[in-house]
């Protein structure tokens, strides 16, 4: 895994995110096909670029497009 992975993988889960809804971690795995760890990556990734918004919903995470996220 470098910088270039895990910059195209967050791409990937920027584009999901597009769609406007909350996605679960669980989801967002399966849709990309990625491991957890390249998943956890870019989640961070667009976390520190404010791309994401992270909630906790229940017992699960729930992921949703953040302020910089363009459309």
């Amino acid at each position: 895994m470098n910088k270039g992975t895990i910059g195209l993988n967050a791409g990937a889960i920027c584009n999901l995110l597009l769609d406007g809804g909350c996605w679960s971690f669980e989801e967002l795995k399966r849709a990309t096909a990625l491991t957890e760890a390249d998943l956890w990556s870019a989640i961070g990734w667009l976390a520190r670029e404010n791309k994401i918004e992270i909630k906790s919903a229940s017992s699960q995470l729930a992921f949703s497009p953040g302020a910089n996220c363009y459309y």
